[in-house]
């Protein structure tokens, strides 16, 4: 008579049996995990619940891909469990990026909601603390989160990062109104603008405009990693001037304009 008014009891009124505690999950290089739940049992139903249906709803509770979680372990106060696939690898060249899968604690309460024990067991699946560590040892901790959601972290490889140099040339477009502008960076010859010079160190360095009959001009230019700076050319022309100081007549320099002179005056002398 007693066994069948507890049993009225507990269908009638459910308990509050399970409580979730915390979940630490360690994932391996492969991307699969190990995650390791703890949770309490409370009240009359502490020792009856089947074992069966606490594994059965903590592979609900945890599943994360379509391959269902695998117990490794289990006793009334924890589980260890597999999750598979738990987090897709990428090869990055600095390493190996790591995308967890989210997971939703509240599917397990809504499929025990939805079971003939909805009566008698009630559950709280969502752990106190939700701690995921990846094989680098860097960890992320969750509190009182209803689900965990998907991030990312890429633990790196010193080899491969020891192999990526960072980048230390730029290039430099210079742009000129004219041609044949030479170009000199640190007092060094480069070239002819208008030009894109490739391959510059970067930091400040230098740049000097000369051409012949124009004035020389400088400066400085910050040459920046993978990037293209421009640079404009502004050359001052200089006329040319006669030893006297007076600029020649268009077409005439030197012997030749005193030949070509001499030569106007004897004609213009004999027309007289």
């Amino acid at each position: 008579m007693l066994l069948v008014f507890c049993t009225a009891f507990l269908i009638t009124v459910p308990v509050q049996a399970f409580t979730a505690n915390s979940l630490a999950i360690a994932i391996s290089k492969n991307g699969d995990a190990t995650a390791t739940f703890h949770f309490t049992l409370e009240g009359l139903i502490e020792n009856a619940i089947p074992q069966s249906i606490l594994e059965g709803e903590l592979k609900k509770g945890l599943a994360t891909s379509s391959d269902p979680p695998e117990i490794i372990s289990m006793d009334r106060s924890s589980a260890t469990l597999l999750l598979k696939n738990f987090a897709d690898t990428t090869d990055v060249p600095e390493g190996t990026e790591y995308m967890t899968a989210s997971m939703n604690f509240t599917k397990a309460e809504i499929a025990l909601k939805n079971s003939a024990l909805s009566n008698v067991i009630t559950a709280d699946f969502t752990p106190a603390t939700i701690t995921v560590t990846f094989p680098d040892a860097y960890s992320r901790k969750f509190t009182n989160a209803d689900e965990l959601p998907a991030f990312s972290h890429t633990v790196i490889d010193p080899t491969k990062s020891a192999a990526v140099s960072p980048p230390t040339t730029g290039a430099v477009t210079v742009i000129s109104a004219s041609t044949g502008v030479q170009v000199y960076i640190d007092g060094s010859y480069v070239g002819d603008a208008p030009a894109t010079l490739d391959g510059i160190p970067t930091g400040i360095h230098t740049f000097r405009f000369e051409k012949d009959n124009f004035e020389p001009a400088t400066t400085t230019v910050n040459v920046t990693p993978e990037s293209t700076m421009q640079v404009l050319a502004i050359l001052v022309y200089i006329p040319r001037t006669t030893a006297a100081g007076t600029s020649p007549l268009p077409g005439f320099n030197g012997a030749p304009a005193l030949i070509a002179l001499a030569c106007y005056s004897v004609l213009w002398a004999s027309r007289r």
